[in-house]
């Protein structure tokens, strides 16, 4: 089974390869355009339905009350304008590639310039629930964008390869400056940051400043809370570790 996915993905990234380097007549970067259009609108409601699903058992836990079923129609309008955007996306940067190759302009400038036009015109909105799925999308994809480049620095040798995000090293200093950012930024600097996740971390750096200790509803995660703070032992008592711990309960 393995063998066969590994056969189809050789296959497909040949024949990526060579679509990417050659002039293609318009019949075929229309198919192609279509195509991916088809594969976004799939991938994106794939990547939706688990979160239906969650909301869905959450308003089933809640009794049906009407806020959680307006988190399960949230999520399933999500779905959809996460399946039209992406699929929109891939239609629209295939075609514009395909145009400029055809013109001649290849070597990176033409999936730059298409995935400009693309991202403007497909996940450009930032109101409204497609606004809240564009939103998800180009933050993640900018994570990866970034990590992207400190990789390409590594392979460049601009920057050690020891600062690699891949390695343990590398991975902590990343972490650690992003944390450093995140934070200078939430307490200097609150209105730069999303209200959203300001309100999150206003909860937890703010709000722990006072008040007490145990809250009204906090019995309910007593026992995650009780398995974390044993699972501080760790480094001392090895079988208090979390990895221990979810051995010994078959996890």
């Amino acid at each position: 089974m393995n063998s066969c996915c590994n056969t189809n993905d050789t296959i497909n990234a040949v024949f990526h390869h060579i679509n990417k380097h050659k002039k293609g007549h318009l019949k075929e970067c229309l198919l192609s355009a279509i195509r991916g259009f088809r594969n976004g609108v799939l991938t994106g409601v794939r990547i939706r339905i688990p979160y239906i699903f969650q909301a869905v058992i959450y308003a089933v836990l809640a009794g049906g009350e009407e806020k959680s079923i307006g988190r399960v129609k949230f999520v399933i309008k999500q779905m959809f304008y996460h399946g039209k955007n992406l699929g929109m996306f891939v239609g629209i940067y295939k075609s514009i590639c395909c145009i400029l190759r055809n013109i001649g302009i290849k070597g990176g400038i033409d999936s730059l310039v298409a995935g400009f036009i693309g991202g403007y015109y497909a996940f450009g909105e930032s109101k409204s629930v497609s606004g809240s799925v564009n939103n998800q999308i180009v933050l993640y994809l900018f994570a990866r964008a970034l990590i992207g480049i400190i990789q390409g620095m590594v392979k460049r040798k601009i920057i050690p390869s020891s600062l690699s995000t891949t390695t343990p090293k590398g991975f902590r200093i990343f972490a650690a400056v992003t944390l450093a950012l995140i934070l200078y930024l939430t307490e200097y600097e609150p209105e730069n940051l999303n209200a959203s996740f300001m309100g999150t971390m206003t909860v937890l750096y703010h709000k722990s400043d006072s008040g007490p200790m145990i809250e009204k509803g906090d019995h309910k995660f007593g026992i995650p809370m009780l398995i974390i703070i044993l699972s501080l032992f760790g480094g001392i008592f090895p079988k208090l570790s979390l990895d221990s711990m979810f051995s010994y309960f078959k996890l």
